[in-house]
């Protein structure tokens, strides 16, 4: 009995072992083969943590599990995560790994997954890293064993609080959906299985153009498809689908095919009521929807039936909304919006998407016992989009707080609107305006909004009128803050601009006295965060003014006085050209730092690249010290501007990107351009007092000079100075060189001495050079120069008295002028200078 026990407690140690070693022994192979072949196919960043295998937490299957794992873009996408996830865990097949017939996977877990796909506006996508392949090349026989196959015998698919971003810039879209939580049960393996699948997202956002569809909407699913996996065919049958507050279920049966896929699909609502419908209002559903009144009947029906090819074929579809003397009031306000009424169709027979029509007839409702109607239809929107579109009625701005319970906003005014729009695409296109129809207006009166984070807007009175060719938009004054702007517009191809897209073309006049345009500055989000504890966004203060795309503005501007960071321009007045995202300025003038300027140049804002700045700017009488004080480029590549006291005038000529506070990115920055002033005082600048103690002059230090002239060029982060003169006393400078943005100096120059100096005016002028810093300058004599310069001196004078004073000349017989002791006299002159030079070395 005891031998039993013993093999016994032997045998369940030897398990225990085994379960214990073999991951150990395993770990490094996987480990190697998942980054062997992810690096291999892979153009990014692949990485994860640790692999862990364990044999006890499945037996008698073996869990592989990759914790804190991502996959980061390159190239434009280099600072994105595509992929992260804190664990991914497989299931596999334990007696799998022995052979060579490939791993079998049994079940896959997705935990903490944030994915994040994006579009740029050039259509390149961050999802793209796989290495492109080379034409298939021959494999040798004896070789294609040595791959080892994964075979996907998956029966269960898991997913825990999964967060997923989709920014597509090219088509303005935007998608969000956070928390979500998925389980999808089956017998991946087999040709048929029961495929079950539950899945639940806390908050999902849609955005189109700007448009909020979906806002932190609740979605769920629950149901069981038959999966046909060999023909890729999946019939619904008991199911529930849910949004907000509406549930549904799908009937019917979906199919891949090489071109696309086949369907059979129908919506079952079953009785909808109003409130549900409600639900899918963003600001509605998060706004005490749980007390709101409601009241009338309302349908949704929807179907699909037919083949889906790409963006060329598409199913016979029908969606129709319905809704009948409706209502909703919140209970604790004094009105609400009575008699809605809503019809609304959208269908294809099947085959063109030209064929959808979409129709809106009609679309009433009554709120605080004003009228308002609206109808729609849209014709043939692939081809030649036609449109056919009414608005009337009446709407009390002031009357929304009593139907709608607002918080920290207060809002009044009066819009009234008599529009009528008919006509094609095609005519707009080619510029048929006759063939158009489109009268009325739309008024707003005494509109005032407050709202916590923004100036208070004001608007007395606008106008907006409607014409075929034309959007007239006068008798308009705006008061935003403390700001105010007088616009007198005309807009061309409004309905393009509305309907598809197209570019919006306008001429404005623009007048303001005050304007501050650091209220305007934005911060730009790019997404939304979906819940309290899982954001999945990308939020970046910046305060760059994006210019769109989609203008083409010819505009008059004249403001009184304009604001923008701490600087201050008056009388701003010129052209400016709005268009393909930038903005051009045509002989743009202002008063500024003291002086005028004129400035022409544009500013320009691509998307996905650092916006540019390139203008040439007209200088007269701008003050030194205000340069300094206003502008960060001058304090960085010209601080001696902060010693200066008098003004200046000039041309320059730059070029540079700029950066999220809309400030030149230096390192970019290139230019030219030369300054003249008149009267300038150097009684703060720490060079020329240097300079003032090097040659025992302290007056210098408190000096004024007149009529300098500068050339200059700005490079690789440094400004380099044309050779040019300061005369300070009776000393005269002549200086070039380049400082930088490390505020390092390197110039080279020359001092005349004058007469009045003494013994050391013979020496004529003195080279030296100027290093340091601006507050730490180094000023030094070229002292090989001032040597040189000094036995030349002296030896001329010794010889002079060795042979009888200067040179002289003679003539010849013929006429020519002859050396006669000057040949002589620059050989003794030559290795006397020499001479001197080296005892000047020796005694140094």
């Amino acid at each position: 009995m005891k031998k039993i026990v013993k093999i016994t407690i032997v045998a369940i140690a030897v398990i225990v072992l085994l379960l214990v070693a073999i991951p150990l022994l395993f770990t490094g192979k996987i480990e190697g083969i998942i980054k062997e072949e992810g690096n291999k196919m892979l153009n990014a960043e692949f990485d994860f943590e640790s692999l862990d295998i364990s044999l006890i937490r499945r037996f008698p299957q073996v869990s592989v599990s990759l914790e804190e794992f991502y996959l980061k873009g390159v190239g434009a996408f280099e600072n994105d995560t595509l992929v992260s996830a804190e664990e991914i865990t497989a299931t596999m097949n334990l007696m799998s790994l022995f052979g060579d017939g490939g791993y079998e996977i049994k079940k896959i877990l997705l935990d903490g997954v944030t994915l994040k796909a994006i579009v740029l506006a050039d259509g390149s996508v961050n999802w793209d890293v796989m290495k492109p392949t080379e034409e298939e090349e021959a494999i040798p026989e004896d070789t294609t064993s040595a791959t080892t196959p994964i075979r996907i015998l998956l029966q269960e698919f898991e997913i825990e609080n999964l967060n997923l971003v989709y920014d597509d810039r090219q088509s303005s879209m935007y998608a969000a959906v956070a928390g979500l939580d998925a389980e999808i049960s089956g017998d991946f393996g087999s040709e048929r299985t029961l495929l079950d699948l539950i899945a639940d997202a806390s908050a999902v956002t849609y955005m189109l153009e700007g448009v909020p569809f979906l806002n932190k909407a609740h979605i769920a699913a629950d149901m069981k498809i038959d999966a046909d996996l060999v023909n890729n065919r999946f019939a619904f049958s008991e199911n529930t689908l849910q949004l907000n507050a509406i549930k549904a279920a799908i009937d019917g049966w979906v199919a891949l095919t090489d071109a696309g896929m086949d369907m059979d699909v129908k919506l079952n609502s079953n009785e909808i009521g109003f409130k549900e419908i409600l639900s899918l209002v963003p600001a509605i559903y998060t706004q005490d929807f749980e007390g709101l009144e409601t009241d009338g009947t309302a349908t949704l029906t929807a179907y699909a039936k037919g083949a889906l090819a790409g963006d060329s074929i598409v199913p016979e579809f029908n969606l129709a909304f319905d809704v009948k003397n409706a209502m909703f009031h919140y209970p604790d306000l004094p009105a609400g919006v009575d008699n809605i009424n809503i019809a609304a169709k959208v269908s294809n027979p099947g085959g063109s998407p030209d064929a959808t029509v979409v129709k809106i007839n009609p679309f009433n409702f009554v709120m605080a016992g004003n009228p308002f109607s609206v109808t729609a239809n849209l014709l043939t929107p692939m081809s030649d989009l036609a449109f056919d579109a009414t608005a009337k009625g009446r709407l009390d701005l002031g009357k929304v707080k009593d139907i709608y319970p607002l918080e920290d906003m207060s809002l009044n005014g009066l819009v009234d609107a008599d529009i009528a729009i008919n006509g094609r695409m095609s005519h707009i296109e080619k510029e048929q305006y006759d063939k158009i129809k489109a009268s009325g207006t739309v008024g707003l009166k005494d509109m005032q909004l407050e709202m916590e984070g923004i100036p208070a807007v004001d608007i007395k009175k606008s106008l907006l009128t409607f014409t075929p060719r034309y959007l007239q938009l006068s008798e308009t004054a705006v008061n935003i803050g403390e700001n105010d702007i007088v616009v007198d517009s005309k807009f061309e191809n409004y309905i393009g601009y509305a309907l598809k897209g197209t570019t919006l073309k306008g001429s404005l006049n623009v007048k303001s006295n005050h304007f501050n345009l650091n209220d305007f500055m934005t911060t730009d989000s790019t997404a939304v965060a979906a819940t309290d504890d899982a954001v999945v966004a990308d939020t970046v203060a910046t305060g760059v003014i994006e210019v769109p795309s989609y203008i083409d503005f010819t505009m008059q501007a004249a403001f009184k006085k304009v604001l923008f960071d701490n600087m201050v321009f008056d009388n701003l007045n010129g052209t400016l050209v709005v268009r393909d995202s930038k903005v051009d300025m045509k002989n743009l003038s202002l008063n500024t730092m003291g002086g005028d300027v004129v400035v022409n140049g544009y500013y320009y804002t691509p998307q996905e690249v650092q916006p540019q700045f390139n203008a040439g700017f007209k200088l007269n009488k701008i003050e030194f010290a205000k340069a300094y004080n206003d502008l960060n480029v001058v304090r960085k590549l010209a601080p001696i501007f902060n010693g200066l006291t008098g003004d200046f005038s000039g041309n320059v000529n730059i070029d540079t990107k700029l950066d999220n506070t809309m400030s030149p990115i230096l390192s970019t920055l290139t230019g030219a351009g030369s300054l003249s002033t008149k009267d300038l005082s150097l009684n703060n600048v720490k060079v020329i007092q240097v300079v003032a103690d090097i040659v025992k002059k302290p007056s210098l230090k408190d000096t004024r000079v007149k009529d300098v002239n500068i050339e200059f060029t700005i490079k690789d982060g440094r400004v380099n100075t044309k050779p040019f003169d300061v005369k300070l006393g009776d000393y005269k400078m002549n200086l070039s060189g380049s400082t930088g943005l490390d505020q390092t100096i390197d110039y080279k120059g020359e001092i005349t001495i004058p007469t009045s100096a003494g013994k050391v005016a013979q020496l004529g002028t003195v080279d030296m050079n100027i290093g340091g810093t601006f507050t730490s300058p180094k000023v030094s004599i070229d002292m090989a120069s001032l040597a040189k310069k000094a036995a030349s001196q002296a030896a001329s004078k010794a010889l002079d008295k060795l042979l009888g004073g200067s040179s002289k000349s003679a003539e010849g017989e013929n006429g020519d002028t002859i050396a006669t002791t000057t040949n002589t006299k620059e050989e003794v002159a030559n290795k006397l200078i020499n001479g001197a030079l080296d005892l000047f070395k020796k005694k140094k």
